[in-house]
């Protein structure tokens, strides 16, 4: 039997993830000599789509209540909820409801969390987008896997993951050994497990000094709502302050507290870009005391006013 697949490619979606989802099914109808898999592609409207990177992707036909799926795969990239309308929530319900899988690639989990589809399952995105998706729905836990597949819900960080993704839901459809000749067919040397890290720290084998830097940088990622205390960090490393200072500046140029800073405004920015969260709000979560204090650090940062990037490109 055909598994049919639709992809619903949304402004600005990643080239990169779509492609990654879509070329293995390409691939096993080949190895496999017979057609196991098609698909087509959607968009709202029916009109050619933009990727982030200004390619541009013909649609079949525009997404309706009665496309004839067994999955569809929603496709995002930069601000998801700026490039939907207000139907498309109620239409991915009325597609569930018929029992069609529903999965997303990279920042498309936001908009199937705006449809309160993903209410009782894990759902995964890029690691850069998980703070402006904690923020955005309060009430959910993003999860930091590769790729979550809870059958009629699946998603996937995007990029390459999407290729783990894809090759998982073969073998389950067509066994283990299909999968891994398709991953031949990509150099891909091994298919990863869900539970594998999104981004790499530092290995077991690096210089001490390697690996309490890596230790301290995702702690300060995780706290990025906040400032931390040179104490903080030197109990956390087990090192005095100002070893942990040494450390950081030798590394990175700059001392622990600017890197955090590094990093608070970094989320400030996706945060801005991604939600409709305010200026004022967007400089509390991210420990800034006021919104003038945010604003000049913002400034001195990226060159640009928080107001100003919010509306440009």
């Amino acid at each position: 039997m055909v598994v049919r697949i639709g992809f619903l490619l949304i402004p600005r979606f990643s080239a990169l993830g779509f492609l990654c989802a879509a070329e293995p099914l390409r691939v096993a109808n080949r190895l496999a000599e017979e057609k196991l898999f098609e698909w087509t592609v959607f968009s709202e409207d029916g009109r050619p789509v933009a990727a982030s990177n200004g390619m541009q992707v013909a649609a079949d036909a525009p997404l309706g209540p009665e496309a004839a799926l067994d999955s569809l795969i929603v496709v995002a990239g930069f601000e998801p909820l700026k490039q939907i309308s207000s139907a498309l929530p109620r239409l991915l319900r009325r597609l569930a409801a018929r029992r069609i899988e529903i999965g997303a690639l990279d920042t498309g989990a936001f908009v199937l969390a705006q449809a309160r589809l993903v209410d009782q399952v894990p759902v995964t995105m890029h690691w850069e987008v998980c703070a402006a998706f904690a923020e955005a729905f309060p009430d959910l836990t993003p999860s930091t896997e590769l790729f979550e597949d809870h059958g009629r819900i699946f998603t996937s960080a995007g990029g390459t993951a999407s290729i783990d993704l894809m090759l998982h839901r073969i073998g389950r459809l067509h066994g283990p050994r299909l999968a891994r000749r398709v991953a031949e067919q990509f150099i891909h040397s091994a298919i990863r497990l869900p539970g594998e890290p999104q981004r790499r720290r530092a290995p077991r084998d690096a210089p001490a000094g390697g690996r309490t830097l890596a230790r301290l940088t995702a702690w300060m990622e995780s706290v990025a709502d906040r400032r931390v205390t040179p104490g903080e960090l030197a109990d956390l490393a087990r090192r005095s302050p100002r070893h942990v200072e040494r450390l950081f500046r030798r590394h990175y140029g700059w001392g622990p507290a600017t890197h955090h800073r590094k990093l608070r405004l970094a989320r400030a920015r996706t945060l801005l870009r991604e939600t409709a969260l305010s200026i004022v709000d967007i400089a509390d979560a991210c420990g800034f005391e006021s919104r003038s204090n945010f604003s000049r650090a913002y400034r001195a940062e990226f060159g640009i006013a928080p107001a100003r990037d919010r509306v440009e490109p």
